[in-house]
Formats: structure tokens, C-alpha cells, sequence
């Protein structure tokens, strides 16, 4: 299941009218790739899969699915404007560095390898769900 919905896609990642044309199964095989490329970032940090996350992790799969759909369309990232899609994908990318690096805590629900079936954890807070 990807981080991210079609909806989120058109609300974060692309406007509506740059999607037209584009195939609903394209977008979330889109969204399927841009989540699995997160969770190669989260993968060090975070037993998967994830139970919940947080808007960031939506935000960021919503923008790298949105580059991929782009560049397989073809965009032109030096007319004005267009650079903002290329500039968007290498911030998340450094975000999700920092999250493999330590240096960023998303909103992610997890059960501990140390508990299994045991409680699920908020990693950016120390507040346990029952």
C-alpha cells in the first residue's frame, strides 16, 4: 500500500490539469515505486512495514511520484516553472537522507522488533498507543 493516494498526488505532487491524460493505474503504480523508494530510505531506521505515518511521508511520495510521472511524460527543467519539479524531488530526496540519517524524525507508527505483537510507538514522541 503506497504512502500516498491518488487524491494526495493531485493535492501535493501534480496540479489536476498536469495530470490529465495520465492513467489512474499509471499514478498509483507511480505512487507504488515513489513508496518503495521510501522505505529503502526508512528500511535502516524503522521496521516495515510502517503502521501509520505522517503527512510528511505522504508529502514526499506524492513528489517523487509526481517527478517519475513527469519525466516518463517528458517536462522541460530548464523552461520557468518547470525547474520547481526537479528542485521539489532533490528536496525530498535530501529529507528522506536526513530521515535515513538520523538528522529527521517523521510521524511513523511501528511495532518494536523488541515487542512483537506489543504496542505500537509514535518515533517522534515518547506517547504509546495501547
Amino acid at each position: 500500500m503506497p504512502y500516498a493516494s491518488l487524491a494526495d498526488l493531485a493535492a501535493l505532487g501534480l496540479p489536476p490539469h498536469a495530470l490529465a491524460g495520465v492513467e489512474a493505474a499509471d499514478q498509483y503504480a507511480a505512487l507504488e515505486a515513489a513508496s518503495a523508494l521510501v522505505d529503502s530510505y526508512l528500511r535502516g531506521r524503522y521496521p516495515l512495514p510502517l503502521l501509520s505515518w505522517g503527512r510528511e511521508l505522504t508529502r514526499v511520495t506524492a513528489i517523487i511520484a509526481a517527478y517519475d510521472l513527469m519525466s516518463r511524460r517528458g517536462y522541460d527543467p530548464n523552461r520557468p516553472g518547470d525547474e520547481n519539479l526537479r528542485l521539489r524531488y532533490e528536496d525530498a530526496i535530501r529529507w528522506l537522507e536526513g530521515v535515513a540519517a538520523g538528522r529527521v524524525d517523521p510521524q511513523v507508527g511501528v511495532v518494536p522488533p523488541d515487542e512483537p505483537g506489543g504496542a505500537v510507538w509514535a518515533k517522534t514522541s515518547s506517547r504509546r498507543w495501547p
